[in-house]
């Protein structure tokens, strides 16, 4: 299935801190997206469903509209998605907001940043709004691993969801994080599926799961994106658009369905492996399920580990109790009463078809991520 995406930028300047962000102390004219903008594009599209949308920096809330921009992206989106710098969450006021998104996205790039805001953070857990995740954005090809390392124990620290990649949707060139992450020693995962319209593979720190995001590896994606101007095109790093008001329902769909025209510098192609385990018999257990029963041994929740892979529990609920059938052995064990009530873990089977995972992966990657490895998948 090729992931559906849809992804708004709700006004055009940002007083945030981010470095490496095209739009840090953006000097632009304070434009904000009409919703009148979003409504025309979504009612010509209502029978198509994105599996996310994506409320991008800048910061949404510089938007006066933005409650009524999230009502009307909900009609044709399952997740919805807001981004933001950090340095803005105590602005996070209108408790609506948090009530109709599935996950705040909370930019950072520095532990600085992290610390100086970190009062504002309490103040939203506080609340019971849990859907909280730490992006930690690289803004450069100069990667710090101490600025990343410090920013993981402080989000784990809160218990929040944490994704590494480069400044959203700023950039043409592709940032590879995985190789940096196997070559210290931890353990990392290959790509299993799509979060915020990047690819997405886990990785653990600690134990602590934390997804690296990279761009797509080939053109083919579903993407739409609405910039501040009302103007549509394919996606945020596209240079040519369609204004809102001469759109059609084939133009939106011309440019869904349209082949990515963001191409990965020759010389920064990532290898993509997927690994699925088959009986005799062909029934198979895809790399996206294993995945998720690496992050459930770690976390004790299926919905826990969901939420953090940016899976839909009730469709993975049913992908895995039709893998049960199929295979005619139970995977998850879920608790009902005592301490331990809500609890799911692995059974002894899955965790031997984890095991044969981890090991013909940690061969895979040693062989991939290795110095000589790199090396050799490096071209020009």
């Amino acid at each position: 299935m090729i992931w559906k995406t849809l992804i708004v930028r709700v006004v055009d300047s940002c007083d945030g801190n981010c470095y490496g962000c095209l739009w840090r102390r953006s000097s632009a004219g304070g434009f904000a997206l009409p919703v009148a903008a979003v409504s025309n594009v979504v009612s010509k599209i209502r029978d198509f469903i994105f599996n996310e949308a994506v409320i991008l920096c800048p910061n949404p809330l510089r938007n006066p509209k933005i409650l009524d921009i999230i009502s009307v992206i909900s009609k044709v989106s399952k997740r919805i998605y807001l981004f933001m710098p950090m340095s803005f969450i105590g602005r996070m006021r209108d408790r609506r907001i948090l009530e109709n998104i599935d996950e705040l996205v909370m930019v950072t790039t520095t532990p600085e940043d992290f610390k100086v805001n970190e009062g504002n953070l309490k103040v939203i857990l506080s609340q019971g709004f849990t859907n909280l995740a730490l992006y930690i954005a690289v803004g450069s090809h100069s990667i710090n691993m101490e600025n990343i390392l410090s920013l993981v124990s402080k989000g784990r620290e809160y218990g929040l969801r944490i994704r590494i990649g480069e400044i959203p949707y700023s950039a043409t060139l592709t940032l590879d994080i995985k190789p940096i992450f196997a070559k210290k020693g931890y353990s990392v995962g290959f790509s299993y599926g799509t979060l915020y319209g990047y690819m997405a593979s886990m990785a653990f720190i600690g134990n602590y799961p934390i997804t690296i995001l990279a761009k797509p590896l080939t053109g083919e994606c579903r993407k739409l994106f609405i910039d501040p101007y009302g103007r549509v095109s394919k996606c945020p790093l596209q240079s040519s658009y369609v204004k809102v008001e001469n759109v059609t329902s084939d133009v939106l769909r011309s440019l869904i369905f349209s082949e990515c025209p963001i191409r990965c510098r020759r010389f920064e192609l990532i290898p993509k492996i997927e690994i699925s385990l088959l009986t005799p018999d062909g029934k198979e257990i895809p790399s996206e399920i294993l995945s998720l029963l690496e992050v459930i041994s770690h976390v004790n929740s299926l919905r826990a580990a969901c939420s953090i892979m940016g899976f839909p529990p009730s469709t993975y609920i049913e992908k895995i109790k039709k893998i049960e059938k199929d295979l005619g052995i139970k995977l998850l064990i879920s608790k009902k009463g005592g301490r331990e009530k809500g609890v799911t873990v692995l059974t002894d089977e899955a965790r031997r078809i984890l095991r044969m995972y981890k090991e013909i992966r940690d061969i895979v990657s040693e062989n991939l991520y290795s110095e000589k490895g790199i090396m050799r998948f490096k071209l020009g």
